[in-house]
This record gives structure tokens, C-alpha cells and sequence, in this order.
């Protein structure tokens, strides 16, 4: 079964992940990795076409027909995503 999902590209990424709230931009221990998290969106973009998020609260960077997880654990992140959408 294939789970619905939500694209953002970089404008509705920086509102989904307002300030990093999920914890993408972060060392292990969970303490912010960053100084400026507008770069940090810049980076991820470079990296990727576009974020996607998961009606299971998965966030995936896609390249292509590439996917690689930046998290599995991002607690109503999809709900938080189809806010950001409504709004555009």
C-alpha cells in the first residue's frame, strides 16, 4: 500500500520546518547544528529537488527517482504540511 504524501519545494519547506522544529539541522545528541537556518534550507535544496512528507510522518529529500529519509519520527508533520499547502 502506498501512503499518500505532501511535496514541498523551498518557500513551504521553510514554513513546514519553521526554526528546524523537527530537528533535521541537528547532531545526534538533538542540540541545533546551524547558524542560520535559511542557509541550511539552501543546502538541502542543492542536495534535493523537493521534501516530502508522509501521511505516516516521514520526511524524505528526493532527487530524481532517489529518496533518502531525513526522519521517521516527525510527530504530525503531516498535518503541519497540509496547513502550509492550504495556505500557499
Amino acid at each position: 500500500m502506498k501512503h499518500k504524501e505532501i511535496k514541498l519545494n523551498k518557500e513551504q519547506f521553510k514554513q513546514f520546518d519553521e526554526d528546524d522544529q523537527f530537528q533535521l539541522f541537528c547532531d545526534e545528541d538533538g542540540f541545533p547544528n546551524f547558524d542560520d537556518f535559511d542557509e541550511e534550507v539552501d543546502k538541502l535544496f542543492k542536495k534535493y529537488d523537493y521534501i516530502c512528507v508522509t501521511e505516516d510522518d516521514c520526511i524524505f529529500g528526493v532527487k530524481g527517482a532517489t529518496r533518502e529519509e531525513l526522519s521517521d519520527q516527525a510527530t504530525e508533520g503531516y498535518s503541519i504540511a497540509i496547513e502550509v499547502q492550504e495556505n500557499q
